[in-house]
């Protein structure tokens, strides 16, 4: 081993290069490895997760009937447990004082906490029983008294005088977010089909141990189809009404409002750039140390011909390899722990990677270290079993081979490195073609702020402003989205988005049809909207479906527009259509400026009014991200997207310093072995310049 050390400190460039290709490489293997293991992990939250559902209606969201877990129980005899959850947002007073940025509700079951386990700092779940009795977050007890004991004291949800009876802990890791306060569900248990009487819920139910689930799972299909029909959307017949909760977290179908999102491809993307950078690396490493194998070899070769044997020689090279490694990954570990809250703000997901260095992982990072070792080192064991010893002292051995090897190796870590900057370049693209994406609507020099609490004088007496309209909600952001059945298995979804009339002019859409009618009082149907509920253009009448919606009652069809986008380029679908609702807007609305210029000032100006409006609302700067010119607020709904094709490019960077840094080494090792060819080439009349062509 001390002439191992003693080789790699008379090589130093070669050892610094291998070195650094490793321990970069590793550093964001380890990173990426636990960030999947961990976003895996959340899905088996649940000790009997295997046994768990969500139900739900076949809807777009995954919500249930509130009486539908009372009657399934009373039905399906596998059924063990079930739970209801009920999320909204209201406002709070405590110690007679406003709660600023109101409170988030979550109605709830007892026997939910009994399907996640969280821990009671005081109090337990039996306290929801007493429907007078609340139980907090803990962040929000903190928030509202963070040097006195709460639990005792009274607070007001809207009208209602509550008790404090405890404060539950929810893991900041945990799928299910922390919510402020936790309420007994509504009683509403005795709902039968077309006894809606309270918004749609997300239901859990727990299976018995040792069911047939396949058994039970048909047997609900079939009673929410009997008993619910005039609820549950119109399916395919083998269309499941559970979904087992491991499946939950990365469903495109959980909106976020309780359960934490993740991003499976992101996650599939980052194990293939992973590998990609790991093996771009280890192509890099065994490349080097089969060339350098050449400048041991007579050192191996005196070891064969005093008695050293062969298999000797083969695992001093590969314990050697595992030792390099070794090393490399202790300073990975260390590099990966400085850019952990780099990585947790590039990827921005719910959930971010916590590294750990417990002992389960420490075991798992040795193993991994060991694997790498191995595979790097058993080629140039191999090679060294195939040396005959007395040629090589007499420097009769041939370098044929390795150089075989090392232009095979060199080829794949390029194609490897040419992949990752292909695959870079196509996301670029994609981003492009998604930025500049048609809103079909004109919202060049609009600012939009999502607060209806700021004078329009305020906004008038501004230079820089030439026009304000009230608007809820602007192209590419709806205000409302809700979903509809048309005929058998025709689901859309319908973005309403609800303005005055200087805001409906101040965007701009392409108007296809105007039926002349005052434009206060009306809506407009986009083409796809008009096609989808098959409106007459001749005689337009607003559809019975849509008549009860209160954005959309007592109002007549104004017209018919082009398509506009109604959601952000990353939830663009195609089943999607616009309807824009013309009115005075109740007075609860944001506003849309037209500007006559944006420079540096009037960003300014703009952005301290909506900093202190966030204040005014939540009581920190949260609500920033409301306030903006439109197109900008576009580009920032895309920040997930953009953070991703940072990552990627940072990986492509690496792979192609790595594959660099190679070319170099093995360009320097070439140059050292012909020498003597080079020096007697330079005698006859040989230049620099003809060398290095």
């Amino acid at each position: 081993m001390k002439s191992y050390l003693k080789f790699l400190s008379r090589n130093k460039l070669y050892t610094a290069i291998e070195a650094a290709g490793l321990i970069v490489s590793l550093a964001f293997v380890v990173i990426i490895s636990c960030y999947v293991w961990q976003q895996f992990a959340v899905t088996r939250e649940a000790s009997d997760y295997k046994r768990t559902f969500i139900v739900n209606l076949g809807r777009e969201e995954l919500q249930a009937i509130p009486g539908e877990i009372s009657v399934l129980m009373d039905r399906v005899p596998d059924i063990e447990t079930g739970a209801r959850l009920w999320n909204y947002g209201t406002g709070g007073r405590f110690k007679d004082n406003v709660i600023q940025g109101g409170v988030d509700v979550c109605h709830i079951d007892p026997e939910f906490f009994d399907i996640f386990k969280f821990d009671f700092i005081e109090g337990s779940p039996e306290i929801l029983k007493d429907r007078d009795q609340v139980i907090l977050g803990e962040s929000f007890a903190r928030k509202l008294a963070p040097d006195e004991d709460i639990v005792g004291r009274t607070m007001v949800l809207r009208k209602d005088t509550v008790l404090i009876g405890g404060i539950v802990r929810i893991p900041e890791n945990s799928q299910i977010k922390e919510k402020d306060v936790y309420r007994a569900f509504p009683n509403k248990d005795e709902i039968t089909t077309g006894g809606f009487v309270i918004p749609l819920s997300m239901a859990l139910i727990r299976l018995r141990e040792g069911a047939d689930q396949e058994a039970a799972r048909t047997l609900i299909d079939t009673v929410i189809r009997q008993e619910f029909s005039d609820w549950y959307k119109i399916r395919e017949p083998e269309y499941r009404m559970t979904m087992p909760l491991d499946e939950l977290y990365f469903s495109p179908r959980n909106k976020g409002s309780i359960v934490r999102t993740g991003n499976k491809n992101l996650v599939y993307t980052l194990i293939a750039v992973g590998i990609l950078l790991l093996f771009s690396a280890l192509f890099n490493y065994i490349n080097l140390s089969v060339a350098l194998a050449g400048k041991r070899s007579k050192e191996m070769a005196i070891r064969s011909t005093l008695g050293e044997t062969r298999r000797k020689v083969a695992w001093r090279y590969v314990s050697e390899a595992v030792l390099f490694v070794t090393a490399c990954m202790a300073l990975a570990l260390v590099l990966a722990k400085f850019l952990e809250p780099v990585f947790n703000r590039i990827v921005a997901g719910d959930i971010n990677l916590d590294l750990s260095y417990s002992v389960p992982y420490l075991a798992t990072y040795a193993l991994l270290a060991v694997l790498v070792g191995l595979i790097s080192g058993l080629i140039p064991a191999w090679m060294s079993q195939r040396l005959d010893p007395v040629a090589v002292i007499k420097g009769e051995q041939r370098r044929q081979t390795k150089a075989v090897f090392s232009k095979i190796f060199i080829v794949i870590q390029n194609v490897l490195t040419v992949g990752l900057i292909a695959l870079a370049l196509v996301m670029e693209l994609q981003f492009k073609h998604m930025v500049d994406m048609p809103l079909g609507a004109d919202v060049s020099g609009l600012y939009y702020i999502s607060s209806g609490t700021i004078g329009d004088d305020q906004f008038a007496a501004k230079p820089y402003i030439d026009r304000i309209g009230k608007t809820n909600g602007y192209p590419g952001k709806r205000n409302i989205m809700m979903s509809a059945t048309l005929g058998e298995n025709n689901t859309i979804d319908i973005g309403i988005i609800n303005c005055d009339p200087e805001a409906f002019d101040m965007f701009g859409f392409e108007i296809v049809r105007d039926y002349h009618r005052p434009i206060m009082g009306t809506v407009w149907f986009s083409e796809s909207a008009v096609r989808a509920y098959s409106i007459d253009e001749d005689e337009p009448v607003v559809p019975d479906m849509l008549k009860s919606h209160y954005l959309i009652e007592d109002h007549e069809i104004g017209g018919i527009v082009k398509d506009f986008a109604v959601e952000g380029p990353s939830r663009t679908t195609g089943a999607q259509v616009g309807i824009l609702s013309v009115d005075d807007t109740g007075g609860q609305s944001g506003r849309v400026l037209k500007l006559n210029r944006i420079d540096s000032r009037v960003k300014a100006e703009l952005k301290e009014i909506g900093r202190q409006e966030s204040i005014r609302l939540t009581g920190d700067e949260s609500r920033m991200d409301d306030f903006g010119a439109i197109t900008e607020l576009i580009e920032r709904g895309l920040s997930k997207e953009r953070n991703f094709i940072k990552l990627i490019e940072l990986f492509m960077l690496l792979a192609a310093i790595i594959s660099l840094l190679g070319l170099v080494a093995m360009s320097a090792y070439y140059a050292g072995i012909q020498t003597k060819d080079i020096a007697v080439r330079k005698v006859f009349g040989g230049t620099v310049a003809s060398e290095t062509r």
